[in-house]
């Protein structure tokens, strides 16, 4: 058996996991092709992970606060992805 509170716990070691892997993505020493992408995506894990965390702690307000930004983030990523597929027709 688990609890809400161990739940909380995890989603929080996994927020701070994507937080530092987006500092890594945007710090890359060589530019790499995805990179802007993978930082978006990345965004849009943080904000799914605080959504998740906020959820758990009854704070659906909050939750879907997050859930309307990752939203956003994915619709710049969507963006970029038909930028990309355009100029390639």
């Amino acid at each position: 058996m688990h609890t809400s509170h161990e739940a909380v716990q995890l989603l929080t070691e996994a927020l701070n996991a994507a937080q530092h892997a987006k500092q890594v993505i945007d710090d890359l020493i060589v530019e790499h092709d995805y990179q802007d992408v993978a930082s978006l995506v990345t965004s849009a894990c943080i904000q799914l992970i605080e959504s998740a965390a906020l959820l758990m702690q009854s704070d659906d307000e909050g939750a879907f606060d997050r859930l309307s930004d990752a939203d956003d983030i994915l619709d710049a990523v969507y963006a970029i992805i038909d930028a990309e597929t355009d100029e390639d027709d």
